[in-house]
């Protein structure tokens, strides 16, 4: 007999564990579900929506291209020149780590430079944060991942990052610099286990386990400029995300699940001193380099 019963469209996402246990149900990917939430709210086919966030990912590549060729000119007249040495470095031989993390490093570098120089980025979540998902996602590519699945996978990491949306921030003026650049470090990981092959809940422990480690990061921006030591901190949360990716790929488990983090995450930067929240009146910023870099380029400042 036929069933005329029509499926309920499902057009929000209550929660990362939900996402897990749907797709999981279906046999499906994370982000293929993501994409069909996204279709059903904004009654968009979905054709739309990869080729809008394959959009995204050609920009990103582009800010690592331009960013590995560009000699920055910061504000502060200090590190114009990082990504150079950086390079030079790993594709000498010497590195310790290896190839795939010299180039991981170096993306996130050229990318949150580039973001500095006002190039042209895609904030995911935020500007301050831009170097660490084109990073992770190029290190897919590099690795054989194809680029349809690293752009799907980014929709795993926007399906995630809605939950961190609704029960925290992305902001560093809220949150600290765990909203920033552990948020999207959470996400990049989250993506680069979808990407890698991996699994659904694979995906959550990811996240889980990438965000788990960056809380309590704080904000501290010299003269306020996105410049030290946030380029630092996207290496930072690259690195991170691609040791946890490939952790969770190993079957490790996160001991709290992602939806809890979230709410952790939450808890500590509504807790955090002002200080520490992208005011610079704290951390790098009001050491005695840092208010010397300030006076220089704003002028006698109250520190505090």
């Amino acid at each position: 007999m036929k069933n005329n019963t029509t499926a309920k469209l499902i057009t929000s996402i209550e929660s990362i564990q939900s996402l897990v246990e749907m797709a999981t149900s279906r046999n499906i990917k994370i982000s293929e579900l993501v994409v069909e939430i996204e279709s059903n709210k904004k009654n968009v086919d979905k054709k739309i929506l990869i080729d809008k966030m394959a959009s995204y990912y050609a920009t990103m590549k582009n800010a690592i291209e331009k960013g590995m060729e560009t000699e920055f000119e910061f504000k502060t007249g200090l590190q114009n020149n990082i990504v150079g040495i950086a390079k030079n470095y790993y594709e000498s031989g010497k590195s310790i780590s290896g190839t795939n993390m010299g180039k991981a490093i170096t993306y996130a570098m050229a990318v949150s430079g580039y973001n500095a120089m006002m190039g042209k980025v895609i904030a995911a979540p935020t500007a301050g944060s831009c170097g660490i998902m084109p990073a992770v996602l190029k290190i897919c590519e590099d690795n054989n991942a194809s680029e349809g699945n690293v752009i799907m996978s980014m929709f795993t990491a926007a399906g995630f990052a809605d939950m961190i949306a609704e029960h925290a921030t992305f902001a560093g003026a809220e949150g600290g610099c765990q909203a920033e650049c552990g948020a999207a470090s959470a996400m990049a990981s989250a993506a680069m286990v979808e990407a890698m092959g991996g699994t659904q809940e694979q995906c959550s422990h990811a996240f889980a386990l990438t965000l788990s480690t960056i809380l309590g990061l704080i904000c501290d921006p010299i003269a306020g400029y996105v410049e030290v030591p946030c380029m630092n901190k996207n290496i930072l949360g690259t690195i991170n995300a691609i040791t946890f990716a490939e952790l969770a790929l190993a079957g490790v488990k996160s001991v709290v699940p992602a939806d809890e983090v979230i709410i952790a995450m939450k808890d500590v930067g509504d807790n955090m001193c002002a200080r520490f929240k992208e005011t610079s009146l704290g951390g790098l910023a009001t050491t005695p380099t840092g208010i010397k870099i300030s006076e220089k380029l704003l002028g006698k400042q109250k520190h505090r």
